[in-house]
């Protein structure tokens, strides 16, 4: 596999050393007047947190992290640090780092990252594996990319006796990644290898079932666009697995691609995986398919976590009416699951949604959705009937099929009723029910059908002139699960004020909650208060403060306070100018001047390229920076602007026009970038709020009726498990998702406060290419708000490994 790698670096270097020679590092230009920048910021959050009767947290928990960038002509070194006190209580070890230290320096189209980094190759092999080592990335202006990477994934971690500990080898791995990328077609070629080293620790207990693995992962995929209408993507993986690498040797023939260059053992496993997808668009209609396979057992070393032994079949289309003021999208899905027939049951699940949005007017939106899901699970009853039957031709045996049907719909209305100089005033009405019935045989008996019924309102008044948004809701919520009957309602009140010009941003809110279940009565009030403000325009200080107290028939009250501290500063240093002065040049140059923009350019053609190139790493262009192509593009133009330097003012002129012209071009887009970004996380806010008590409700209610269960002595199916965890895991990433939005400035998001980097850096190329191509502010605006929900959810700490 190391000589498959090394051989493929060969390939890389070669041919990107032919297409890049007028790359060659420029020394004349060296010798000019430049500057050394120093940027970066630095982010500390302190947490208080007390509680009368959970103790399992520890009172004081801080995190400090940031990023300090070095950059030079075309050269920058940006170096990440995160520190936190989490896990220092523990009395268990883990095989990862809390604390993490990492650099990622960067020339043109050269990215390297070292220190504890992660990189993702694809979902099937490596994909966002944590590893202490090194990594790089090459990007040129041509077809041909490269990404590669080798480190530690896991560290040797002994076995302490504690039940919490968890044992492991030290594992070692690398891989690489090719691929060919034209304007119509992509094709790409992934290798990954790891291997666990047997003699990093002292032997395991057996009943641990921890053992030294080794694998390898081979992945191909293309994509192709037809007439500009057709894309066809697919990807296909296949990965050889050894459990154990203390077994022997195996003289069977392997079953996959990866196989065939793998040291096969008798505990090799073989599995792969399969994805395709088509999108079509036809004159405004969007149409999509894909289809997804992934065997039973599949799994890879270069990822945390593996859903595998299903097969998924998908149908989306969405198309605009009237004008693009009604929007309309239909989905329809099918998965499976025991694709091997190796298990006691197989589960089923059909799924088909419509939603709908009609933009009235101005003011007034009107949407709605309905959903229908069915899963569909067929069991023997007794599986040792099976093992005892003496007649093999039976066919009459008895099996249980057994349905879960569910329903959603909801219905939402948004009017802004009042919107004068002085103040606006809004109003949103939604109501959503969510039905479910679990079938027996073809019977839905007494008992085995719930609804839950959930209406909310929420009332907003602003009043601009003062800085001051008052917003109140009320809700109620009723549910028949089985043979109970319970509801829920509340109210809540906040308050947003800014004061000082502005420059102090408070909140304060106050909600409670009532709920009755049989004899089981539950109070909850909660206050949150919170404040924030930036002085000198770099740092950023909050504090927020939660108080919550609950109260339950037959329980003690609960008392949890939360406090939040955080603190934030962007830095900017400007070096003195490095000069170098060229011995034997006594040319005399000519002066001249020029205006652009707010800039007036004076002075001799060298001069003024040295104060054309020191442009791009002002503050206002930190979003153009990060754009590797923009930056290839501008190298390219900045090449240009020295050439001409010798020629008439008017060629000068003209060539550095082009570069002024381009570099702004994309620095309104950045501008248009953080300003349709702090639109959308508001939006995204607000929609939050309104959606909070169903995500507790749908959390809260499978624990109720799986409790019961449990209680009752019922066997409680592993998938529903499976979804509470699930659910429970969406509930509290809402949460936090919530807290990191409540206080969000415009200055946050152009600085790219916590996550909001990644995130740019994941999705801004995106943005600017709807940008580019003339899509409306609020298509933007919606593709963001999804895509900064799935964001927060996907990072928030109980997501996170």
């Amino acid at each position: 596999m190391k000589r498959f790698i090394n051989r493929i670096l060969v390939v890389v270097l070669f041919s990107l050393g032919i297409k890049v020679h007028a790359q060659n590092l420029d020394i004349e230009g060296i010798t000019k007047s430049t500057k050394l920048k120093v940027n970066g910021n630095i982010n500390a959050n302190v947490i208080y947190y007390n509680s009368n009767t959970r103790n399992a947290r520890i009172p004081f928990t801080y995190f400090l992290q940031g990023t300090v960038n070095v950059s030079w002509l075309t050269f920058s070194v940006p170096f990440t640090y995160s520190f936190s006190n989490q896990g220092e209580n523990f009395d268990y070890q883990l095989p990862f780092k809390f604390n993490r230290l990492s650099l990622h320096p960067r020339y043109k189209w050269i990215q390297a990252h070292i220190g504890d980094v992660t990189m993702s190759f694809s979902p099937y092999t490596l994909s966002g594996h944590q590893f202490t080592g090194g990594g790089i990335e090459l990007t040129p202006n041509s077809p041909l990319k490269f990404s590669a990477m080798y480190g530690r994934l896991l560290k040797a971690t002994e076995d302490d006796g504690n039940e919490q500990t968890l044992p492991a080898y030290k594992r070692m791995g690398y891989g690489a990644k090719l691929s060919w990328e034209k304007p119509n077609y992509k094709v790409g070629l992934i290798g990954f290898y790891a291997k666990d080293e047997i003699n990093s620790i002292t032997p395991i207990p057996e009943e641990r079932n921890i053992k030294p693995k080794e694998n390898l992962v081979i992945s191909i995929n293309g994509e192709t666009t037809i007439a500009r209408k057709y894309t066809l993507r697919a990807e296909y993986a296949s990965t050889a697995i050894t459990q154990d690498l203390r077994a022997d040797e195996s003289t069977i023939s392997p079953k996959n691609i990866a196989g065939i260059l793998f040291n096969n053992k008798t505990s090799t496993e073989f599995y792969n995986a399969l994805k395709a997808g088509l999108d079509m668009n036809f004159s405004g209609m969007k149409v999509g398919l894909g289809y997804e396979r992934i065997d039973p057992n599949y799994e890879t070393l270069g990822a945390y976590y593996f859903n595998n032994d299903f097969e998924n079949i998908t149908l989306n289309l969405a198309r605009p009416f009237y004008k693009n003021k009604i929007n309309v999208s239909f989905n329809l899905g099918y998965q499976r699951d025991n694709l091997n027939n190796q298990k006691t049951q197989s589960l089923g699940r059909t799924v088909g949604s419509i939603n709908a949005t009609y933009q009235i007017n101005d003011a007034l939106t009107l949407s709605g959705m309905y959903s229908n899901f069915t899963s569909f699970t067929n069991q023997n009853l007794n599986q040792f009937d099976d093992i005892n039957d003496n007649d093999l031709t039976d066919e009459d045996q008895e099996a249980l099929n057994y349905r879960q049907l569910s329903q959603n719909a909801n219905a939402n209305l948004n009017w802004v009723f009042s919107k004068k100089k002085n103040s606006t005033q809004t109003i949103n009405l939604n109501y959503s029910l969510a039905s479910s019935a679990n079938e027996e045989n073809g019977i839905i008996r007494v008992g085995q059908a719930n609804n839950f019924h959930n209406g909310n309102t929420v009332y907003t008044i602003g009043f601009p002139q003062q800085s001051l948004t008052i917003s109140s809701s009320l809700n109620y919520n009723y549910s028949d699960i089985g043979r109970d009957d319970s509801n829920a309602w509340g109210s809540s009140l906040n308050l947003n004020k800014l004061f000082f010009k502005n420059k102090l941003n408070t909140t304060f809110g106050a909600a409670y909650n009532n709920s009755n279940n049989k004899n089981i009565t539950t109070g909850v009030l909660n206050f949150r208060a919170s404040a924030g403000t930036v002085l000198a325009k770099k740092h950023n200080i909050s504090l927020n403060a939660v108080q919550l107290f609950r109260n339950t028939t037959n329980q003690d009250a609960l008392s949890e306070l939360t406090v939040t501290f955080n603190y934030s500063y962007a830095f900017d240093v400007n070096k003195p100018k490095i000069s170098f002065e060229r011995a034997k040049r006594e040319k005399k140059e000519r002066e001249f001047q020029f205006k652009y923009r707010e800039h007036v350019f004076r002075g001799i053609h060298p001069k003024v390229s040295d104060e054309i190139n020191a442009l791009i790493y002002l503050d206002d262009f930190k979003t153009v920076r990060s754009l590797k192509t923009v930056m290839n593009d501008l190298d390219l133009l900045s090449l240009n602007l020295k050439e001409n330097e010798n020629n008439s003012d008017k060629k000068y002129k003209k060539a550095a026009v082009s570069y002024l012209d381009l570099l702004y071009k994309y620095k309104d887009f950045s501008d248009a970038y953080h300003r349709i970004s702090f639109k959308s996380l508001k939006k995204l806010y607000a929609q939050s709020v309104l959606l909070d008590e169903k995500v507790k409700e749908d959390y809260t209610r499978l624990l109720n009726l799986i409790t019961a269960e449990k209680q009752k002595g019922n066997y409680v199916l592993e998938s529903d498990e499976k979804d509470l965890k699930a659910r429970e895991k969406k509930y509290e990433a809402h949460r936090w998702m919530q807290e990191q939005l409540v206080e969000l400035t415009y200055e946050d998001v152009l600085n790219d406060k916590g996550i909001l980097a990644d995130f740019k850096k994941k999705y801004i190329d995106k943005v600017f290419t709807m940008i580019i191509n003339q899509k409306s502010e609020k298509e933007i605006e919606d593709y963001f708000s999804l895509k900064y929900a799935q964001f927060y959810h996907n990072n928030a700490p109980i997501n996170l490994p």
